[in-house]
């Protein structure tokens, strides 16, 4: 046998140390991830219901046609919305690796003041050009009306994700969830009730809904400047140094959010000239309600970029290829038990919103295996971009742009609202598609284990579980028994073929996390 001090025993302690080290990472790295997740996703999941209420209460309010005038229009200003938001991503890239409060505070305002400038600009085309819009469409004016009031707002819309995407750099879950998904839900829905009751007028509801961001972006950016010490810096040492990294960062992301909005919004515009405004409802609830099953997603994405980006700065290889594969798996336990309901009962989900959309009810597993698709990829876009492959996302996102442009058109034309949700459906598979491709070319990173499997097994009995219900129940007391029975089912399922030790490990220690926290009040 090799003696203690022999090269083939210190290699082995050295590989010993390493996994330690790695396992040590990638532990601190997903509870970061996690807790992030966990105090986010009752947020993010009161935001929904919220939302739905809102949408329930303006499609049961108003005309589907109505809605769905009011619903292209503020897709349209949201298409703009996200072009600007181009240029937040270095937020989340930079503001983790900051040197120093001058290197921070710098960065911040040179973030917010390219966006705040991008956004005006955008407002102000948007309103000269609502005239235009209006005549091509043959929308009416009151098309018109929802698209000026959306243009005026879009300065403070972007404020609030700015300031967002800020809490997000800094890790404070506390102030994102309250920020984003409460008080932002909130009032939305209030305006909404009262723009539905008291005035029985879209357009205040319109004006009620911009208000309400302006607000409370401007209330959490008070709240950051006095808890966090931030700033404005104009005259900081290396100004121009951060202003050309940070424009040089997010120049591509900026240029392929085109493309990238595109994909997302492109298809109201296709509604707007080809199509009805019940289809443009109709297609509005369908994107909500498959938003709701990328809640896993949306929860993990919320603290999961300035974590890789630290990562990827340490150069901690070992440990991001393994948070991708864990986070990627969790993701797809709670996806897959969220989707399986929605489709199996779309007739009851799509009947909230009015017996108008209960005859598109057969569209609906288009849009929830569209985001189940996204959703299994896990956090392929962002890990591209905090390994600063935004280049390479930016060749994806314009060649995906392209086929759907190709596709797409001719797919409205000759199917009108079916063939716009198979372009949806082949969009998202297409994009996280070749994005999960280019992840593994460029950094090795892929989201798939052999342990991705046993969600996917478990989601078989859920579904037929849940189907057996609606064979033998009725309506409403298949949606509720047939649920919970089949995600009972569903979690013996995966407790029987079990799961990881760094999975245990993150369940304990986030346990031990709350149980403190509790004890201590």
């Amino acid at each position: 046998m090799p003696s203690a001090s022999s090269p083939e025993s210190d290699t082995a302690r050295s590989d010993e140390h390493s996994e330690a080290s790695v396992e040590a990472t990638l532990d601190d790295a997903l509870e970061r991830v996690a807790h992030g997740a966990t105090v986010s996703i009752p947020g993010i999941l009161f935001q929904r219901a919220l939302t739905l209420a809102f949408t329930a209460v303006l499609t049961n309010g108003f005309s589907a046609g109505a809605y769905g005038v009011f619903a292209v229009a503020r897709r349209l200003q949201r298409f703009l919305l996200h072009l600007a938001l181009g240029f937040r991503s270095g937020l989340s890239r930079f503001l983790p690796n900051a040197d120093s409060d001058a290197e921070r505070d710098a960065l911040l305002t040179v973030a917010s003041l390219l966006l705040l400038g991008v956004a005006t600009l955008f407002g102000a085309a948007l309103y000269v050009a609502t005239p235009l819009a209006v005549t091509v469409t043959g929308e009416g004016e009151r098309f018109g009306t929802f698209l000026r009031i959306f243009a005026v707002g879009l300065p403070a819309s972007v404020w609030l994700f700015t300031v967002a995407e800020m809490f997000r750099g800094f890790e404070a879950v506390g102030p994102l969830t309250l920020t984003l998904r409460i008080a932002v839900p909130t009032g939305q829905l209030l305006v909404g009730v009262a723009g539905t009751i008291l005035f029985a007028d879209l357009a205040a509801v319109a004006l009620g809904v911009v208000a309400v961001m302006g607000l409370v972006g401007v209330v959490a950016a008070v709240w950051l400047a006095r808890d966090r010490g931030v700033r404005p810096r104009l005259r900081t040492d290396g100004e121009g140094s951060i202003w050309r990294r940070y424009v040089r960062y997010t120049a591509p992301l900026f240029a392929g959010g085109f493309a990238t909005v595109v994909q997302r919004l492109g298809f109201y515009p296709l509604i707007a000239l080809f199509l009805s405004g019940v289809a443009g409802g109709v297609f509005s609830v369908g994107v909500l309600l498959g938003s709701l099953v990328r809640l896993p997603l949306m929860g993990i994405n919320q603290f999961i970029p300035p974590v890789a980006a630290a990562l990827h700065e340490e150069e901690s290889r070992a440990a991001l290829s393994r948070l991708y594969h864990v986070t990627s798996r969790i993701v797809l336990v709670g996806v897959t038990a969220l989707s399986v309901p929605v489709v199996v009962y779309r007739e009851a989900v799509m009947a909230l919103f009015g017996p108008t959309f209960v005859e598109y009810a057969p569209l609906l597993p288009g849009f929830v295996v569209a985001q189940y698709g996204a959703c299994a990829a896990g956090s392929v876009g962002i890990l591209l971009t905090m390994t600063d492959n935004q280049r390479a996302l930016l060749l994806v996102n314009t060649v995906v742009t392209l086929l759907l442009i190709a596709v797409a058109v001719p797919l409205t034309l000759a199917y009108d609202l079916p063939g716009l949700v198979a372009s949806y459906l082949l969009m998202l598979t297409l994009n996280n598609g070749f994005e999960v491709a280019v992840l593994y070319r460029l950094e090795g990173l892929q989201p798939f284990t052999r342990l991705h499997l046993q969600p996917i097994a478990a989601g078989a009995v859920l579904a037929a579980v849940t189907l057996g219900a609606k064979a033998t129940l009725p309506s409403t007391t298949a949606l509720v028994v047939g649920t919970a029975a089949g995600l009972a089912a569903y979690a013996a399922v995966l407790r029987w073929l079990g799961f990881t030790p760094t999975e245990r490990r993150l369940a304990e220690t986030l346990l031990d996390r709350y149980r403190t926290r509790l004890s201590r009040r």
